[in-house]
């Protein structure tokens, strides 16, 4: 299996492994913002462990963690508020309008993506479309976290790229969360005793979720570009709808079912085109 494909396979999980994020938000008897300070405390500790074993020259990650770690604490904070505001498809579905965003940006930057990119991004969003069921919006504060918290996305994995190609996801992940961390800390300290009875599932969030999920991230973005990424991803709020309906009884319509395989069909071509077609810069 060469580079690409491994790339392709790990965001894959990953994106997948995201997706329970909703069913943490919606059953756990703590505020979003608290949950969002315990992902990032326990993370940012967990990679720091390992990055000081081995590193000793951290000025390279003032720059990367002052610029995109309060962008992941604004993201993931007003994700949580999304979800925890409407239902999991709303809120998530609202979050992944986040590939709309990342072309405006590409193409504010100077980058132009291949037709088949752009059209397979609208297509995928034209699938989340479906199985966002627009009739269930119960909070409008709940849609603008959502927006804000797409927005924020957009520009973490756009403006993290160059710096994970320059020093690598482990120190571009913890550089992040370390700042985000800091950031979040008074909420952290708010859902401390939460943490200790429920260390399981705070230690699946913050190391496996959060730590782990953000290092293979950074991994994946060195290799594929955002927008492919941004594709793949879309397989995250699929999973986090499909399970919302199997555990929290979140019924899906047909039209959502079509959208769940609109999603699939676009996973699919993503990595059959990326395997093709060599990466041009020209429309």
């Amino acid at each position: 299996m060469n580079q690409v494909l491994r790339a392709y396979l790990a965001i894959t999980v990953l994106a997948i492994s995201w997706g329970t994020i909703p069913l943490i938000i919606k059953t756990s008897d703590i505020s979003s913002i608290s949950l969002v300070g315990i992902r990032t405390f326990i993370g940012s500790i967990f990679l720091g462990f390992i990055l000081f074993r081995k590193e000793r020259n951290f000025r390279e990650l003032i720059r990367p963690g002052f610029i995109l770690g309060p962008l992941l604490a604004i993201h993931w904070v007003t994700m949580f508020e999304s979800i925890e505001l409407n239902s999991v498809a709303v809120g998530i579905g609202l979050v992944f309008s986040y590939p709309i965003f990342v072309i405006f940006i590409e193409f504010a930057r100077g980058t132009k993506p291949m037709y088949y990119q752009i059209v397979l991004i609208l297509f995928g969003f034209f699938g989340l479309y479906l199985l966002l069921d627009i009739s269930k919006i119960e909070s409008l504060n709940g849609v603008l976290y959502g927006i804000i918290s797409a927005i924020s996305l957009a520009f973490i994995i756009t403006i993290g790229e160059r710096y994970s190609s320059k020093i690598g996801g482990l120190k571009v992940a913890f550089s992040q969360l370390l700042i985000a961390a800091l950031i979040l800390i008074k909420f952290t300290f708010d859902g401390w005793s939460w943490m200790v009875s429920n260390i399981l599932i705070s230690l699946f969030l913050g190391l496996i979720l959060t730590a782990l999920g953000l290092t293979t991230y950074w991994y994946v973005v060195k290799v594929i570009k955002p927008l492919a990424v941004s594709t793949i991803t879309y397989l995250e709020p699929v999973t986090g709808v499909v399970l919302g309906a199997i555990i929290l009884n979140e019924m899906l319509e047909p039209k959502q079912v079509i959208g769940f395989s609109i999603v699939l069909i676009v996973g699919v071509f993503q990595v059959y085109f990326d395997s093709k077609i060599k990466p041009a810069s020209t429309l």
